[in-house]
């Protein structure tokens, strides 16, 4: 009989976030990733593939993004993947969007 492998959702605390030390990814589950920089600095980010590669999307610092915060943020992505939608492509097109203020952004030179 095959075995089925589940995904372990929630691997992280509050108290192992704070700790952790050792620079790389450590995963939470479904996707979400402590980032720990080379200076330490904490970081989230939504790793998932894409036509046959990975790819990381930011999802903000540690000081800033909670870790409940970051698991609704990757669920949220998650979701758009299952929609078939590219996460960052439509994170991309948002901030283009509230940039030009909803509007078609004119460029105007003033001498």
């Amino acid at each position: 009989m095959g075995q089925t492998m589940t995904r372990t959702l929630n691997r992280l605390s509050t108290l192992k976030v704070s700790r952790a030390k050792d620079r790389g990814l450590i995963a939470d589950g479904g996707g979400l990733y402590l980032r720990i920089g080379e200076t330490g600095t904490k970081s989230w980010i939504f790793r998932f593939g894409d036509g046959g590669k990975l790819r990381d999307m930011g999802l903000g610092p540690v000081h800033t993004i909670t870790l409940a915060e970051a698991r609704e943020l990757a669920t949220e992505q998650r979701k758009l993947r299952l929609q078939g939608i590219d996460p960052i492509a439509q994170r991309n097109a948002q901030r283009a969007t509230e940039g030009s203020g909803g509007h078609d952004s004119d460029v105007r030179r003033v001498c």
